[in-house]
């Protein structure tokens, strides 16, 4: 049975509000993102996938160096993390961006990963693909195969590095969305993307191309590109106030117009959605009465749960529980939960179990004593007066 949740619950049930109390978004904002100079720009929810704000995502473009972030997701899928790999000889072309990092170095992956994406070095995923597949041809192809198993269906890539190959490594806003969300709930991926520089374990420095990071706490990442083709490239992230947002900027006209491109949609993201906290773990949510016992059941969340939703949406929670419980129920067991709505529309369902053992129904008591003590006089009469009869008969 559905029921709203009770006594201070009911506060709880208001905090998750929104409506036109909420801050919303002016109208000129996101005039502001439709002129934007970028060819292609798309804003996501990391946490749900969300869209947030969309222009000509679909329109299939060069993508330069952030195609990498698919080089590092095919090794993540490859290799682990202890894995020591061989940064291999490489022949870079002129003005090839490239980790100061000496040929037949043995790094391990997550090290490999930070020369590569750190400073954009051409040079270590090129070493990748021959670490990982063998040959470029090899690890182009599992790219591909991920690509369609992510369902990035307007991707397709023709190098590890993302030099310029007309036609043939290209992508959307809207797919590289799909994979910056992807790769970043790899808590190393985050890590890495979010330092401003590193010391490789051979005493390597690397420093971080996405001058955001540095200029704004809320930026987390997430991986610059820039060739002929492709113009500016930026795929960013913000986190502030448990909102995690991905950003992707393609084909902007300088890296000034690339940065600007991005901090305008995040700033809109973050001005337009916020967190709303739906369970803590180890709260009670819900007292239930217990069949023949005086104390209640004690129902908690067993995770922490937030959404990430529209400064202007109004969420209703409500409690998913029976009107009683009959023991015996051990402790942990599923007994309600939390549902969490948006004009209708499900959005969440927290499980809630129980925090301690239930009980069973005490016995039903035996039969009082002096009943039991008639009852056997009556039986003993019964039985003397056969006897009486028994004699009376043989005399």
């Amino acid at each position: 049975m559905c029921r709203l949740v009770p006594a201070l619950g009911v506060l709880w049930l208001l905090n998750l509000g929104g409506g036109a109390s909420a801050a919303v978004a002016p109208a000129a904002a996101t005039a502001q993102l439709a002129a934007l100079p970028a060819a292609a720009v798309a804003l996501i929810v990391q946490s749900s996938g969300a869209i947030v704000y969309a222009r000509n995502a679909n329109a299939e473009l060069a993508i330069a160096s952030t195609t990498k972030l698919m080089t590092a997701y095919v090794t993540l899928q490859r290799e682990p993390l202890d894995a020591q790999l061989v940064v291999q000889p490489y022949d870079p072309g002129p003005g090839e961006s490239l980790a100061p990092v000496p040929v037949g170095t043995r790094l391990s992956v997550p090290d490999m990963l930070r020369a590569m994406l750190l400073p954009s070095g051409n040079n270590i995923a090129y070493s990748l693909a021959i670490d990982v597949a063998g040959s470029v041809s090899g690890f182009v192809a599992m790219m591909n195969a991920d690509a369609a198993a992510l369902h990035m269906g307007r991707t397709h890539y023709s190098t590890p590095i993302g030099l310029d190959t007309p036609g043939d490594n290209y992508s959307t806003a809207t797919d590289l969305s799909i994979l910056a969300r992807t790769v970043m709930r790899n808590p190393l991926i985050r890590e890495i993307v979010d330092e401003r520089s590193a010391t490789l374990s051979d005493g390597v420095v690397v420093t971080n191309r996405n001058d955001l990071l540095s200029a704004y706490p809320w930026v987390v990442g997430v991986k610059t590109g820039n060739t002929f083709d492709a113009g500016e490239c930026l795929v960013g992230a913000a986190k502030l106030d448990g909102v995690r947002l991905i950003s992707v900027v393609l084909g902007a006209p300088s890296e000034a117009a690339r940065d600007a491109d991005t901090l305008a949609l995040l700033r809109y993201g973050l001005s337009s959605y916020r967190s709303a906290a739906i369970a803590i773990a180890g709260r009670t949510y819900a007292s239930v009465p217990v069949e023949s016992r005086s104390a209640p059941a004690q129902l908690i969340a067993t995770r922490t749960v937030s959404l990430v939703v529209a400064r202007t949406a109004t969420l209703h929670a409500s409690l998913d529980v029976p009107e009683r419980l009959v023991g015996p129920i051990p402790a942990g067991s599923v007994e309600g939960s939390i549902e969490v709505t948006e004009n209708g529309r499900a959005l969440e369902s927290v499980p809630l179990v129980t925090a301690a053992a239930v009980p069973a129904p005490p016995p039903v008591p035996a039969a009082p004593t002096a009943h039991r003590g008639r009852r056997a006089a009556e039986l003993a009469g019964r039985a003397q007066r056969r006897d009486f009869e028994r004699d009376a008969a043989g005399v």
